[in-house]
C-alpha cells in the first residue's frame, strides 16, 4: 500500500447515503447500550468492535485494506522504519499491551498521532461493518480492556469521522472552529447540508461530545431549520441561541456554509461563546458591528 493511499482518510469505503445510514444504525445500537457497557460486540465472521464504559477501543473487519501498522508509519514524513514498528509490535503481543500505546511510550509517534491513526483504522472497520449489511450478533461483557480512555471514541466522533468523507478540508476547518469556540461547560458539533444525509450531515464532533447519535442529528436538524426561519425574518442574524430539552443552552452559528452548535450545560457557558462570537466576528472584519441573534427553544 502506497504512502498516498493510506493517507486518505477510507481508500476502500465510498460514501454514500446508504453508508451513512447503515452507520446510523449501528451507532444507535451501541447507544442503547448500558452507560458502562464494556466487552465486545460481534458481528460473527465480519468483524467485531471491542468497548468500554460503551467508548470505541476497537474495532476490525476482515475485508478492510488498511492495518493499522500502515497507517502508523504513513502518518509520518519520512515514514516511520517499518523494521521499528514491527519490533514495537512484537514487543506489544508479548507483554500484551495495547500496540499503539507501546508506540508511544517507544517516542515513535505521538499522542495525537495514535488518536488520528485509531479514529482512522476504527473508522473504516465500523465503515465495513455497517456496509456489510449484518447487524451485531452478540455482545459479550467482560471487565475492563485496559484501553486508555484517550484512544477510545464516542459514537459521535465515529458518525462525524464518517460524514467528513465528502470533504476531508472542510470538516477540519470545521473541527478547528468549534476548538477555537467551546469553552469550559461546553461541547459542539459541526453539520452540512448534503445529498449523503437526508436532514444534517454531522462532519466534526468536540471529543468531548456524548450525545447519542440519534439525538444529536434531531439537534442539527432542529438548529437548521431555526436558521432558514430566522433568515426569513431577519437577514442578518448570525447567532442564534435557545433552550434544548430543558436544561442545555444551545448556542448556534453559521460560518462559510457549515452550521455549528455549542451545547452548554450552564448558561454562563453559553454567554462566553456568544462573546467569543461576537469577538471574533469583529476582529476578522467580516461584521463591524455585534451579531445579532434569534431566541428560540426546544
Amino acid at each position: 500500500m502506497s504512502a498516498a493511499e493510506s493517507s486518505r482518510v477510507l481508500p476502500s469505503i465510498p460514501a454514500s447515503p446508504s453508508l451513512i445510514a447503515g452507520v446510523l444504525r449501528l451507532l444507535a445500537f451501541i447507544d442503547e447500550l448500558p452507560a458502562g457497557a464494556t466487552g465486545a460486540l460481534n458481528f460473527g465472521e465480519h468483524g467485531l468492535i471491542l468497548l468500554e464504559a460503551r467508548k470505541i477501543c476497537w474495532a476490525v473487519s476482515p475485508s478492510m485494506r488498511l492495518r493499522l501498522t500502515d497507517i502508523l508509519r504513513n502518518q509520518s514524513t519520512p515514514p516511520l522504519p517499518r523494521e521499528a514498528v514491527e519490533e514495537i509490535y512484537r514487543r506489544a503481543k508479548e507483554s500484551g499491551a495495547p500496540f499503539g500505546e507501546a508506540l508511544v511510550q517507544g517516542g515513535l509517534i505521538s499522542e495525537a498521532g495514535l488518536r488520528a491513526a485509531l479514529f482512522k483504522h476504527n473508522g473504516e472497520a465500523i465503515a465495513h461493518l455497517a456496509s456489510s449489511g449484518v447487524g451485531p450478533v452478540s455482545f459479550v461483557s467482560h471487565l475492563r480492556t485496559g484501553y486508555d480512555p484517550r484512544f477510545s471514541f464516542s459514537a459521535c466522533e465515529a458518525l462525524a469521522m464518517l460524514g467528513s468523507l465528502d470533504d476531508p478540508a472542510r470538516a477540519l476547518a470545521a473541527q478547528l472552529e468549534l476548538g477555537n469556540t467551546l469553552v469550559q461547560d461546553s461541547f459542539g458539533v459541526a453539520f452540512a447540508r448534503n445529498e449523503l444525509a437526508s436532514g444534517a450531515l454531522v462532519i466534526a464532533v468536540d471529543r468531548h461530545c456524548d450525545v447519542p447519535v440519534q439525538d444529536l442529528i434531531e439537534i442539527c436538524n432542529w438548529t437548521s431549520g431555526l436558521f432558514d426561519v430566522t433568515h426569513t425574518f431577519d437577514p442578518d442574524a448570525t447567532i442564534a441561541r435557545a433552550t434544548w430539552a430543558g436544561s442545555l443552552a444551545l448556542v448556534a452559528w453559521r460560518a462559510k456554509g457549515i452550521g455549528y452548535v455549542s451545547l452548554c450545560t450552564t448558561r454562563a457557558a453559553a454567554a462566553r461563546v456568544v462573546s467569543r462570537l461576537e469577538n471574533a466576528s469583529r476582529s476578522s472584519g467580516v461584521i463591524a458591528a455585534a451579531p445579532r441573534y434569534r431566541e428560540g427553544g426546544q
